[in-house]
């Protein structure tokens, strides 16, 4: 292909990728009933409430700090984010779904609009212009909105805890991939929203037209107690799917538009029918424990699939085969989850560790102890950058089948190396990202002026202990230099998901760099 009409191709899918990105984002919005953009929310907000359009305006989509000696000279407009005022700004404040504090000394010259939100002030603060907390409702007075202010703040801080708080309703589900060609569906998404509903009812239903097969799960579980704050719950689901344990590294989403544009199919697929019984217990919205039963069969599945709008005569990669029998097994796991955003994190928590065990006292066809924990830290720097740390230590005992096995390498883990490069019973991750704001620089620069910058670093490796009678063999030759690890680069939008990602590995120099572009946040 001559390299003119090989960038025009190239130009034009990124453009469909963002352009599907910003969909997909606009779908999420509507998700938490609210039926516009936030793009279009805040654009109605501040024509409606700054007073003086003719000042700079500064727009954040995170939570915002005036340090005591600091000095905002121009409209300060925050979307989803708290305002914290310890100095002085110049202009008005607007905020959109979030809190204002105006701490003492503080001085605000204009007015402080909170769209469903609150304003806090504090004695020997100075506000010159109106206070006013109004609902999303009044930007929208023809629009049926779920919410009102209250309980959307309520639901903001808690939407993206180990409970599903949402009232979620039901929606359409379309996949592409090489097993499944064209997956059409109807999803029946889990909610808990309603105190008087103690049994919930969720699942879906649809067909692969390639594979030609119905694959579906039902499910029911009934709560007790304390409906959020101390919720035990009981349930089980029956299920027949078309499976895969790469969900971690590629969202649903994105792989299905890699799939349709690019002809890559990133994830790996088998079928699991069988069912599950579980019980869990909140202690908090944001702890929860978990312990279970499945019995799953587990068979290997063809690729079906071959078409893509742009890649020539490229074709899928086949879809490997897995140890086919039925498993029986035990799991527990535990987390914690207090981020602000379960797709785009800003700040919080995540810590899980799960186990599973499988062997013949439960009459499986497979003997295996498998130990999972992964760390997750969202820590804001200042108002404008960002520390985003991700951990992940993975062992097992017995042998461990190639469906539960550990990978690394490519998207989201070891982003410098090939995909799934390294493969084993034994795991080791850590991922580290600087996210940085271009306000933080002392001049604009130029059209950068809406790129937030992010520096990387990722090491770890997956391997095969050689030993499989004790979880904690297998890592006695482990040195730092014997582990992978990469260097990278990545321009995103504000929000950190569409984004390109330029990495390097540290061990050659005779490797090409990887360059990958996605929407969405590796972790």
């Amino acid at each position: 292909m001559p390299f003119a009409t090989k960038f025009k191709t190239v130009h034009c899918l990124l453009l469909l990728i963002a352009l599907s990105g910003n969909l997909l984002a606009q779908w999420d919005w509507e998700d938490k009933g609210i039926p516009v953009t936030r793009e279009e929310m805040r654009n109605r907000a501040e024509r409606k409430y700054l007073k003086d359009n003719d000042r700079p305006i500064f727009r954040y989509f995170e939570d915002y700090l005036v340090e005591e000696n600091g000095t905002v000279d121009g409209n300060l407009v925050v979307m989803n984010g708290d305002v914290t005022i310890r100095g002085e700004v110049n202009g008005d404040i607007l905020v959109v779904f979030g809190d204002v504090y105006v701490h003492s000394n503080a001085v605000v010259t204009g007015n402080i609009t909170s769209v469903g939100g609150e304003i806090k002030q504090f004695r020997n603060s100075v506000v010159s212009g109106n206070q006013i907390e109004t609902s999303p409702r009044n930007l929208y007075r023809h629009v049926n909105f779920e919410y009102d202010g209250s309980d959307w703040q309520w639901s903001r801080s808690n939407n993206y805890s180990t409970l599903p708080l949402w009232p979620l309703e039901d929606r359409v589900l379309f996949d592409y991939n090489r097993v499944q060609g064209i997956f059409l569906g109807l999803e029946l998404p889990k909610s808990i929203a309603s105190k008087a509903r103690i049994v919930t009812v969720h699942g879906f239903a649809g067909y692969g037209f390639k594979e030609k097969a119905l694959r579906y799960s039902l499910g029911l579980d009934r709560y007790f107690f304390n409906r959020r704050d101390y919720r035990f719950e009981i349930g089980g689901k029956f299920y027949d799917l078309t499976d895969t344990h790469d969900n971690w590294i590629i969202m649903p989403s994105e792989n299905m538009l890699s799939s349709i544009l690019i002809h890559e199919d990133f994830r790996d697929y088998y079928r699991r029918r069988g069912y599950e019984l579980h019980m869990s217990q909140n202690y908090t919205v944001f702890l929860k424990g978990t312990l279970g039963y499945r019995s799953d069969d587990y068979t290997s599945l063809n690729k079906n699939a071959d078409w893509a709008i742009f890649g020539g005569d490229k074709k899928f990669r086949a879809n490997p085969a897995i140890v086919e029998g039925n498993m029986r097994s035990i799991f527990a796991e535990i987390y914690w989850d207090s981020r602000d955003d379960r797709e785009l994190p800003r700040r919080g928590w995540y810590a899980k560790l799960t186990a599973e065990f499988s062997n013949s006292k439960l009459k499986s066809d497979f003997f295996f102890n498998r130990y999972f924990f992964e760390f997750r830290r969202y820590q804001p720097l200042s108002h404008s950058e960002r520390l985003d740390i991700r951990l992940i230590a993975a062992t097992a005992e017995g042998n461990l089948p190639i469906q539960k096995q550990y990978e690394l390498g490519g998207l989201s883990t070891l982003r410098g190396f090939r995909y799934k490069e390294f493969a084993g019973d034994r795991m080791l991750l850590g991922n580290f990202e600087y996210n940085i704001s271009p306000s933080t620089f002392s001049r604009d620069l130029l059209f950068f002026d809406d790129v937030r910058l992010i520096l990387f670093y990722d090491i770890g490796l997956a391997w095969r202990s050689g030993d499989n009678s004790k979880w904690s063999k297998g890592f006695e030759f482990l040195k730092f230099n014997s582990l992978k690890s990469d260097i990278g680069i990545a321009l995103s939008d504000w929000q950190g998901q569409i984004r390109l990602n330029i990495a390097k590995r540290t061990d050659t120099n005779s490797r090409p760099l990887e360059v990958t572009f996605r929407i969405s946040k590796p972790f």
